[in-house]
């Protein structure tokens, strides 16, 4: 299912406030919906739309379904009247709300990965700062007007089309699974169109130092995949926050912290910088189902063999088996199929025994021919709408035979210690 977002939006960096208004177009015509929105920001209107027409709604907070944790937000849910329901082939929803972005509750252990700071704002779906449906296997296409202050700078994943009057204006016509949006003051903004970063002169000026690695990588990959699965040009946004880690949205990786510019550890930072833009590929692959392994072992796999063709120092061979000690230390594991994303033990199962099942599946022939099977099937997954294991599991079974799907569906179903004896 896919909607479409139009938000107004009005942000206050020195208060930390919050204002929305806009409207949802769910092209079916349905009666109920699931949304998650955060604890800070509280509705003011909701109503449906039929035509030039404004109906009201039922809107509720509800637990019938247990909301990720990694969404930090309430589940609402909002009915429609049933008997407006075959008037029009979508549903049009019309909203406002307004507040604070609230952080995690201390016993839910996520780090607080969304925030409105005099400094700098960083908003996606994990702060729930606009009506995130529940299941993210919802994509969507959007508009965002944004009116902040004057002496700030803006970016979004989507087309930039105005920045009038301080109204910031962005657009995403291609069908994606989050609305991220980050800002900062323009007189502490890095700007260099040269480089690949973003951020406040203070964090971004370390990081420069990985600009021409950057740009050789991404041109490795997609001699190997093919183009990236969005026009967006790739950027990496460093924000202040320290713990979450970093994620990939259309073209855009958000970067908690920065990357460390040690030696010693410059081949690892390079892997994962790569392992962010694979993304951009497979990142089609829901996190409410397990086939979210086919995204994150790929962008792993083919991170790591991309770094090792770059740096070589036998950089292949020191994954692997550090994957093999972090999986042994996990311990037992659910299945990958059991598995979603949600889950603790889907790390350990998607990143390591998911690396570990496709090199093992590239060394049980020729790899070049695997690795070629790669590239086809992440060209097939910039061309979908989404994508799934079993399509992967068929492309290997077609192209290399049934014995190297027999293997994985194995691996996939594989439960307790390690990988399958």
């Amino acid at each position: 299912m896919s909607t479409h977002y139009d938000l107004r939006c009005r942000i206050g960096p020195q208060m930390g406030t919050l204002r929305v208004r806009g409207e949802i177009h769910i092209p079916v015509s349905q009666t109920k919906f699931l949304f998650v929105l955060n604890r800070g920001l509280k509705w003011k209107s909701v109503s449906q739309r039929v035509e030039d027409e404004t109906h009201p709604v039922s809107l509720n907070r509800t637990d019938e379904l247990v909301v990720p944790r990694f969404y930090n937000g309430d589940l609402w849910a909002l009915e429609t009247s049933t008997e407006l329901e075959t008037k029009q082939k979508q549903t049009i929803i019309e909203f406002e709300y307004s507040g604070q972005i609230h952080p995690p509750r201390k016993d839910s252990e996520m780090p607080q990965m969304g925030y409105i700071k005099r400094d700098f704002v960083e908003l996606a779906c994990y702060s729930a700062w606009y009506p995130v449906p529940l299941s993210m296997e919802t994509y969507m296409s959007y508009q965002i007007s944004l009116d902040g202050p004057s002496d700030w700078t803006w970016d979004a994943n989507g087309e930039c089309i105005s920045t009038e009057a301080s109204v910031w204006t962005w657009e995403q016509n291609r069908q994606v699974n989050d609305i991220t949006l980050v800002g900062m003051p323009l007189h502490d903004a890095h700007i260099d169109s040269e480089s690949f970063f973003w951020g406040t002169k203070s964090m971004v000026g370390s990081q420069k130092v990985f600009d021409k690695d950057i740009r050789k990588l991404r041109e490795m990959l997609e001699e190997w995949l093919g183009p990236r699965g969005t026009e967006a040009p790739l950027r990496f946004v460093i924000t202040p926050r320290q713990q979450g880690g970093a994620y990939a949205r259309a073209g855009m990786v958000i970067v908690g912290g920065g990357y460390p510019t040690e030696t010693s550890l410059r081949n690892a930072v390079l892997q994962a910088i790569c392992h962010e833009i694979c993304h951009d590929w497979f990142c089609k692959a829901s996190p409410m189902t397990y086939d979210n392994w086919v995204d994150e072992a790929l962008a792993e796999f083919c991170s790591t063999h991309i770094v090792n063709d770059y740096v070589g120092d036998d950089f292949l061979t020191s994954r692997i088996e550090k994957a093999r000690d972090q999986l042994e230390k996990a311990g037992d594991l659910p299945s990958i199929r059991s598995l979603v994303r949600d889950k603790d033990e889907s790390y350990a199962a998607f990143y390591f025994r998911g690396f570990l099942l496709l090199n093992e599946v590239a060394d049980s022939g020729e790899i070049a021919d695997f690795r070629k099977v790669i590239g086809e099937f992440a060209r097939m997954c910039t061309q979908s709408e989404s994508i799934t294991s079993d399509m992967f599991l068929d492309l290997i079974q077609k192209k290399l035979g049934k014995k190297p799907r027999s293997m994985m569906e194995n691996w996939l179903d594989h439960s307790g210690k390690g990988i399958p004896e």
